[in-house]
């Protein structure tokens, strides 16, 4: 009996001291952050403690996807960790309390107070209009190379800050061997390959076995069928796609002759010794032509059907391969960039697309989309509008093909001469419900204006 009594005393006090905790501030609730416009859910695909587990502020405690994007979720509180409301494969609202954190009571206001102050200025900043040129990250002065592309994971164990500094000298964080827990890369382990003490590790491949599907006869003995799950990514861009579906597409194709362009890429190549890509003249001049025609630039709600919002700022999307598949982050304010900024801004999405470390401020807010095909070596597309948008052009690769030009001066008059040009299939997606086709045959005209004759982008530049 006397046990029984000293049982319930104590589990009394347990209780007590945790509502007296809760309620004064110690234990702090933390909830699913807002990850960006429209995401409601995520999965947990890597947790990074457990209860008990002492966490710094800021650290990152879990990975989470969802079906446009994957990221780190880092730590508002230093403390320990009091209680975990999901594992690894849940879905988690956004709202929803992820872990209970035991908070110092001497460190507890500090760090709310170094939290909302965090997050204010980060409302203050989204919802500053820009209307100078971006400023882009400087380059560091001593890149180290990527040694392998080669993914195998979808996460390597890391804080943010350890990842940013493996992005500003271009270290591929799956070629490091991580001295922390469980292989986790700290920060010395950059640090030693900057400084040279140590290399970045080749990953071995291996080569698959073959099936075997054949008897010794030769003659097949089964079909062999495999059910693959999608990936998160995948499952985005099946609901991308099956809502791109449902929209009523116009499409219009032509071809742009980009000889001139390329003559001028060479001489900017020889005189400034720097390389212009083709996509950053396109982006800019798609940025000039929708100055014209901005109803291109424009989104499309289905719920008010009625109606459609142009918008002001040209928030351009480019389609960019990532290890976990298609990703669309954008180029933010392409109106005010200038000509290197564009190459800048595209150099680091593809390079962050590339390493997977893409953030929601990168993926969303897009206006209208670019896709390059071209890349990879396609000819022709048939490209599918990326909702709520309600335009996209998708661009093949330029070609050496012979055509008629004029070689009169005077418009008026033929003096046909067949000579090699450089050519590009273009084709363009547009949702029919806003944009008709004689709009977009204007906008492709205009912009085709601009890359064939780049000299008439100058009076526009600024």
């Amino acid at each position: 009996m006397f046990a029984f009594r000293k049982l319930v005393q104590q589990q009394q006090r347990q209780s007590f001291n945790y509502l007296f905790n809760a309620y004064f501030g110690t234990i702090k609730p933390f909830k699913l952050p807002d990850l960006g416009e429209k995401i409601k859910e995520a999965t947990v695909k890597k947790l990074y403690v457990k209860e008990g587990d002492i966490v710094e502020e800021f650290q990152t405690i879990a990975d989470v996807a969802t079906d446009k994007l994957f990221t780190q979720i880092p730590s508002s509180y230093a403390g320990k960790i009091h209680k975990v409301f999901h594992k690894e494969e849940d879905t988690c609202l956004v709202g929803d309390v992820f872990v209970e954190i035991e908070v110092d009571e001497d460190h507890s206001g500090e760090a709310s107070t170094a939290t909302h102050h965090h997050e204010a200025k980060q409302e203050k900043k989204e919802n500053t209009t820009i209307s100078s040129g971006a400023t882009t990250s400087t380059e560091s002065k001593k890149s180290q190379p990527v040694v392998d592309n080669t993914y195998e994971n979808d996460y390597v164990l890391s804080t943010p800050a350890v990842r940013s500094l493996a992005r500003q000298h271009n270290i591929n964080l799956k070629n490091v061997r991580g001295t922390g827990k469980d292989g986790r890369v700290m920060k010395n382990d950059i640090l030693d390959i900057i400084s040279g003490k140590t290399k970045p590790s080749t990953p071995e491949t291996t080569k698959p076995k073959a099936a075997s599907t054949a008897s010794s006869s030769g003659v097949l003995n089964e079909t062999v069928k495999t059910t693959v799950k999608m990936s998160d990514f995948q499952k985005g861009m099946q609901k991308s796609m099956t809502e791109a579906n449902t929209i009523p597409h116009l499409y219009l194709k032509d071809e742009y002759d980009l000889t001139n362009l390329t003559v001028l890429r060479e001489q900017i190549k020889k005189s400034q010794n720097q390389s212009i890509t083709f996509m950053t003249f396109f982006i800019k001049a798609f940025s000039l032509a929708l100055k014209e025609y901005p109803i291109l630039n424009s989104l499309y709600d289905v719920n008010k059907p009625f109606e459609y919002t142009l918008v002001q700022n040209h928030n351009i999307s480019l389609a960019v391969d990532s290890p976990k598949g298609l990703v669309v982050p954008n180029i933010k304010n392409v109106q005010n960039l200038s000509i290197l900024d564009i190459q800048k801004e595209i150099k680091r999405l593809v390079k962050e697309g590339e390493a997977g470390t893409l953030g929601p401020k990168d993926l969303f807010d897009g206006s209208i989309c670019i896709s390059n095909i071209g890349t990879i070596g396609g000819t022709y597309t048939g490209p599918l509008i990326f909702a709520p948008q309600t335009t996209i052009v998708g661009l093949g690769r330029v070609m050496t093909l012979p055509r008629y030009i004029n070689k009169s001066l005077d418009p008026k008059v033929e003096d046909l001469e067949l000579a090699p040009r450089k050519i590009m299939n273009v084709s363009f997606g547009c949702d029919h419900r806003v944009v008709d086709g004689a709009t977009v045959t204007k906008f492709s005209n205009k912009w085709k204006s601009y890359l064939e004759d780049p000299s008439t982008m100058l009076l526009h530049l600024k």
